[in-house]
């Protein structure tokens, strides 16, 4: 399993970090989950400050200052030698430090990220999300494709938290990929087969704007309290778009 690192400095105090497993099977990858009723560790870098600006809302402010906290933690985990900010990109995306890929969710209070050297993992997306009865057929079926669908559908006893794995796990794939070409992509263009478990997927994402071959990532999900917390890996670099 990857490093798990927690947020407090007592970590048997630590509410959310104590108890959870990474959903990443490297060893390269860090892992750190935060809660928000836990920060009196943690002050914002300044340039963080600033690249949040002052005319935002108290939720998102809190949000972003838990994320923030996670990613420092995650950051230290992989041994990143001095404290760097994570600025945001114009579509809010992290920045990572050079040498550094990375992700940050965050909801309910909580707040994840994933941080490794470039040189040992080549792209890695996180995402948590509340297990709720929100989740319609109709809903399921603007992420899902036919296979998909017919698979969260299949055990009616399991169908909300099924639909919230492959949602997150979505989620994670797009957060993974995004930040190396920039180009936004729907969900109809992923296409996931669960694991045997049903703690994991394999992701085949076709994005000719971003590669000429078949996309392939790996997805580890782990469930912490009501939530769903999925991680992707990109398995194989990119090739480039339009070659053969």
């Amino acid at each position: 399993m990857s490093s798990s690192v927690p947020c407090a400095a007592d970590a048997a105090s630590d509410e959310a970090g104590a108890s959870i497993a990474s959903p990443f099977g490297d060893k390269a990858i860090a892992f750190s989950i935060c809660s928000a009723q836990n920060l009196a560790w943690f002050t914002l870098h300044p340039l963080e400050e600033q690249s949040l600006g002052e005319a935002v809302s108290l939720k998102r402010r809190s949000d972003f200052r838990v994320g923030r906290a996670a990613a420092r933690r995650a950051l230290e985990g992989v041994g990143f030698p001095v404290l760097t900010p994570v600025l945001r990109g114009e579509n809010r995306e992290p920045l990572w430090p050079l040498g550094i890929v990375g992700s940050i969710a965050h909801s309910g209070g909580y707040g994840i990220a994933a941080a490794a050297w470039q040189r040992d993992v080549p792209a890695i997306g996180v995402d948590i999300q509340e297990i709720e009865e929100r989740y319609t057929d109709e809903l399921i079926a603007r992420f899902a494709d036919p296979d998909e669908f017919d698979w969260v559908r299949s055990d009616p006893s399991k169908q909300t938290e099924r639909a919230v794995r492959l949602f997150s796990a979505k989620e994670s794939v797009f957060k993974a990929l995004y930040p190396l070409r920039r180009v936004w992509f729907g969900f109809d263009v992923a296409h996931l087969a669960p694991g045997r478990d049903e703690n994991s997927f394999r992701a085949a994402v076709r994005l000719p704007a971003v590669s000429s071959s078949v996309i392939e990532l790996d997805v580890g999900i782990t469930l912490f309290r009501n939530y769903v917390i999925s991680g992707a890996v990109l398995v194989t670099p990119l090739a480039p778009a339009g070659s053969c």
